[in-house]
């Protein structure tokens, strides 16, 4: 809706009741939402360079400009109006978005190209797109991604450690790009990513349990036979 996940805690909402005197409407009067978008330099360049007006909307918000979804949530936060006023009365445009989480950058490689390289510090994060990829540690390819959707580079946004291993283009891929330093906003516009990290972290913690359980039972082994 557009609340900030560190104050859903101690949000506290109201809604219409009724009475005789509002005839069990629950409102009393009107309430204005307004958007006033303040021509600043940035926003008076882009009206001169006639940008398109999805891209003034953006520069607008960046500027400063409250939208009129975020003068409801601000009501709402007031006790002044309801949850369900300011659904009806207002959307969440992708305007006042950042661009990074409307329209990740979409990369293209070819066959062999390095997407991410082993041992390096950057944090960013992939999605593919068309083609396919392959998981190279210390030279050996280990693992192929292959289905479209695929997210990879992720555990170095999540633990901050240098990457683990090499991402290499098989053949002609594409791959869309998100920053890792922001990769709680990037979880918040796309839920299917927490589920993938989720689904991610449960197969490789279940890895590492068997490759634990496989070198223990070698040593017991290795133990009896002695």
């Amino acid at each position: 809706m557009g609340f900030k996940e560190g104050e859903i805690d101690d949000l506290v909402i109201y809604g219409p009741v009724g009475c005789p005197t509002c005839k069990g409407g629950g409102y009393k009067g009107r309430v204005g939402l307004f958007e006033l978008m303040e021509v600043t330099d940035e926003v008076a360049k882009a009206i001169g360079a006639q940008v398109p007006e999805d891209q003034l909307r953006k520069i607008a918000v960046q500027e400063g400009m409250t939208t009129l979804r975020e003068a409801g949530l601000q009501k709402i936060r007031e006790g002044v109006t309801s949850i369900e006023e300011v659904l009806r009365r207002t959307v969440v445009t992708e305007e006042s978005l950042p661009a990074y989480l409307v329209h990740p950058d979409i990369e293209e490689y070819q066959d062999g190209d390095f997407i991410i390289r082993q041992g390096n510090n950057d944090k960013d994060f992939f999605k593919l797109v068309t083609g396919a990829v392959m998981v190279v540690r210390d030279g050996k390819k280990i693992a192929e991604i292959t289905q479209p959707e695929e997210y990879f580079g992720e555990m170095s946004a999540i633990s901050g450690e240098p990457r683990s291993a090499s991402i290499v283009s098989r053949g002609r891929c594409k791959v869309k790009r998100f920053p890792g330093d922001k990769l709680m906003e990037v979880i918040e516009k796309y839920p299917e990513v927490a589920r993938h990290l989720f689904k991610t972290l449960v197969g490789r913690l279940s890895h590492a349990n068997g490759i634990i359980v496989k070198l223990a039972n070698d040593r017991m082994r290795t133990a009896a036979e002695g």
